[in-house]
């Protein structure tokens, strides 16, 4: 299921039975093949979905990491836009998170 700006938080389940809240904190829709959407936890940890798109075929991919000064770095200045890092985040599929949490 896609997570749409309209959603005010995404709630992750942590294997191990804890719950983590992320709130959306930025998004970057200048580019129509692929999409940035940035949701951030209280604890700094934070999850950044990209949404593909080729013709009528829509993917959606995630890439996670534990630090907010990690997450900032990926947002340009305070433009709002995403820039990738170096090296370049991996972008999986849902399932894999966990590890990265």
């Amino acid at each position: 299921m896609a997570i749409n700006l309209e959603d005010f938080r995404f709630i992750f389940h942590k294997v191990g039975g804890n719950n983590v809240i992320f709130e959306i904190a930025n998004q970057d829709n200048t580019d129509s093949t692929d999409m940035y959407y940035g949701y951030i936890a209280e604890s700094g940890a934070w999850i950044i979905q990209r949404s593909h798109t080729i013709g009528s075929t829509k993917t959606y991919t995630y890439a996670a990491g534990k630090t907010r000064t990690d997450y900032d770095a990926l947002w340009t200045a305070g433009t709002g836009r995403f820039t990738d890092s170096t090296p370049a985040l991996t972008f999986d599929t849902f399932d894999t998170l966990g590890d990265n949490l």
